[in-house]
């Protein structure tokens, strides 16, 4: 029995979720509903995939007026997919369909600024904007903690407290991670701290919300942090990466080794690691850190915060 392309993309659709990778799934799924409006409803079968259909879903991609990112990422979830099938044998390629696209992403803004531009967000007036001035500790804290990307953040605990370090395992590739508290940052976790709830900053309701009310609070921090880039003397767009990503242009810049940023970011996928190598390199991590967040260290620190409504 032949597979069917949608049925596949399906399948491999909730693979995805079943595995935690949630952001994936609902890649496949966008992808899935673009590919059943381009086959207008026709069922395909796996080997009538060549690069002839291929170009065709990206004409047809280019006429819905979508950016080159988007129409990237499209491509690249079908081309997956196919890819899945072949290593599966549910199909046996005569030629590689996808072997002439392009598919180099394109920077759309600038994910990172320079500590200049950090400081001046210390510097705006936040007073009775309760919720903006939320999303700045927020991307703060992030900045602080080594870049940590904003799911990690939105569901930090306190079991993730070991001592005056946070230990956590990122969601996206469950590499461990070791940060250091600073002063600073444990101002910040004292402000929002919640008796009430286990989570360290008031981002989710509870620590296993479904991935759409996720995304409902990222969008709804980012919405923030691009009011608050708006508010700038010289306007910038600020999101959720421009913390990660600034750090290690920070990092970079005070002659931080590539290896030395991968590990503070979690980009290193080994499995086991020397222990006293492993305690020479977090010491060191935390001395470039507190080269690069001296600034907001001081600023958080002279601050008197006052428990408001944040969301």
């Amino acid at each position: 029995m032949e597979t069917n392309v949608l049925n596949f993309m399906e399948y491999l659709e909730k693979e995805k979720y079943k595995s935690g990778k949630k952001g994936t799934a609902c890649l496949y799924k966008a992808t899935r509903s673009q590919l059943f409006l381009f086959l207008e409803k026709r069922n395909l079968k796996l080997k009538k995939i060549d690069s002839h259909l291929v170009r065709s879903f990206v004409i047809y991609l280019q006429s819905l007026s979508l950016s080159r990112n988007s129409i990237n990422n499209y491509t690249s979830i079908f081309r997956a997919m196919y890819n899945a099938a072949v290593s599966e044998n549910l199909v046996t390629p005569k030629e590689n369909p996808f072997c002439k696209l392009q598919l180099r992403p394109i920077s759309t803004y600038k994910r990172s600024v320079g500590v200049d531009f950090i400081k001046k967000m210390t510097s705006l007036d936040l007073k009775g904007k309760e919720r903006l001035s939320f999303a700045r500790d927020l991307f703060l804290f992030s900045f602080m903690a080594c870049g940590m990307a904003f799911v990690d953040l939105a569901h930090l605990t306190h079991k993730n407290i070991h001592g005056n370090v946070l230990v956590y395992y990122r969601v996206k590739t469950k590499t461990e991670i070791r940060v250091t508290i600073t002063p600073g940052m444990h101002r910040l976790l004292e402000r929002y701290a919640n008796p009430d709830s286990d989570l360290l900053f008031p981002i989710l309701s509870t620590g296993d919300v479904s991935y759409e009310k996720y995304k409902v609070a990222l969008r709804t921090y980012n919405r923030r942090l691009e009011k608050i880039g708006n508010m700038l003397s010289t306007p910038v767009k600020l999101t959720s990466y421009v913390a990660r990503h600034s750090w290690a242009m920070c990092a970079k810049n005070k002659s931080a080794s590539v290896a030395a940023i991968g590990q503070a970011l979690g980009h290193t996928s080994e499995k086991t690691t020397n222990f006293y190598l492993s305690e020479l390199d977090q010491s060191m991590i935390d001395r470039i850190n507190l080269k690069i967040i001296n600034f907001a260290e001081k600023w958080i620190l002279s601050q008197q915060y006052v428990v408001d409504a944040y969301l």
